[in-house]
């Protein structure tokens, strides 16, 4: 475990020094290299996994990375981390995510007062009061994976450093009872 942290460390050096003097250096300045953004440690790492997973999960697709990056600057998260878990929606499953976050907000709110204002305001035979009430479902439905997602993660991140760490101290007792 300890080859694969220095290994991990080495890498995430390895791309901070590859960020100097790059349009993402001259656009965040010197925050870009602070620890915590490129940091091992629980707090970071979940906060980074839930960011990403929460960006995953809405339905901005071509632009998912570029907020994860700003979002994990702002909220001060592990920025890696939060651009991998971007990509849990890829080409491969963005297609049956979003549509069963459009089922979801469809169940939720077929015949609520919002979906009802929607459609008055942009007409109920146009199509693009067709095209508004189907965003409000899939936005709907998105936001609640997100959230779930989001909270998920967090919580699994941190039972996996609480196991980990668990796992280490036993493997440090059981080999100074054994010397």
């Amino acid at each position: 475990m300890s080859a694969w942290l220095r290994r991990w460390r080495r890498k995430q050096e390895s791309m901070r020094h590859s960020l100097r003097n790059t349009f993402v250096h001259r656009l965040l300045g010197e925050r870009i290299f602070q620890k915590h953004f490129w940091g091992f440690d629980v707090n970071s790492l979940a906060g980074g996994f839930s960011l990403g997973l929460f960006v995953a999960f809405t339905p901005t697709i071509p632009f998912q990375m570029l907020f994860a990056a700003f979002a994990a600057v702002a909220l001060r998260v592990n920025l890696p981390i939060s651009l991998i878990a971007c990509w849990v929606t890829n080409p491969f499953t963005a297609l049956p995510i979003f549509l069963a976050a459009r089922q979801l907000g469809r169940f939720l709110l077929k015949d609520s007062w919002l979906t009802g204002f929607i459609l008055e305001i942009f007409g109920f035979g146009s199509k693009t009061g067709l095209f508004m009430e189907n965003s409000l479902y899939l936005w709907a439905g998105s936001l609640i994976f997100a959230i779930i997602a989001a909270v998920s993660g967090n919580i699994a991140v941190r039972i996996m450093w609480r196991l980990t760490y668990e796992v280490k101290e036993k493997i440090v007792q059981h080999e100074s009872k054994t010397k």
